[in-house]
């Protein structure tokens, strides 16, 4: 029992933000995985353009995500602000108007827009009025603008993929991280 009464002794003698320190850099390293393996899970998994090509820059997907972090100032917690909002084809990469000379499922008449592998049948590029340039499409059951901005929809996968991430994070990593923090922050103290 000497031992404990030391042990319990020592534990009461430590820093008291040693613990606050060490959860807030747990949360904020999950939260940092949870991002991360969520918006490479979207960019490989959505498919874009009349092919269907697997697959987005992961670049485009991360910046449709801003991380807060936890500090220790009195915030405790993470917080991550997702654009959930479609991705304009525009936003793919530089495009290329081609007619189309080869026979095909895609390529069988008039023109095909290109963006990097990504095709886009009887697409055209044109500036709006606000003076941003965006990948246009004529739409059927459209009466009154009939004509209207090629998008790659994000919504339903970036909540998905987040939803599950951010619960395996907290299920699996949360503890993990914790316990390594905890580790740190004993080293620190001790190694003063």
């Amino acid at each position: 029992m000497k031992g404990l009464e030391n042990a319990i002794r020592n534990l009461n003698s430590l820093d008291r933000q040693m613990v606050p320190r060490a959860s807030i850099w747990a949360v904020n390293r999950v939260a940092q995985k949870a991002v991360s393996v969520a918006t490479r899970k979207v960019a490989r998994e959505t498919v874009a353009g009349d092919n269907q090509v697997r697959g987005l820059p992961l670049k485009l997907v991360r910046q449709r995500v801003r991380l807060f972090k936890a500090g220790t100032d009195g915030k405790r917690s993470t917080r991550i602000r997702i654009n959930r909002g479609n991705l304009p084809a525009i936003k793919l990469g530089a495009a290329q108007v081609r007619m189309s000379k080869r026979r095909g499922k895609l390529l069988y008449r008039g023109s095909v827009l290109k963006i990097g592998p990504y095709l886009f049948r009887d697409a055209f590029i044109q500036q709006l009025a606000n003076g941003r340039w965006h990948v246009m499409r004529r739409v059927n059951g459209k009466n009154r603008y009939p004509i209207d901005v090629v998008k790659i929809p994000l919504s339903g996968p970036l909540t998905q993929a987040f939803e599950s991430a951010t619960q395996n994070m907290i299920d699996e990593e949360m503890p993990k991280q914790l316990g390594y923090a905890l580790k740190q922050q004993m080293r620190l103290y001790l190694s003063r």
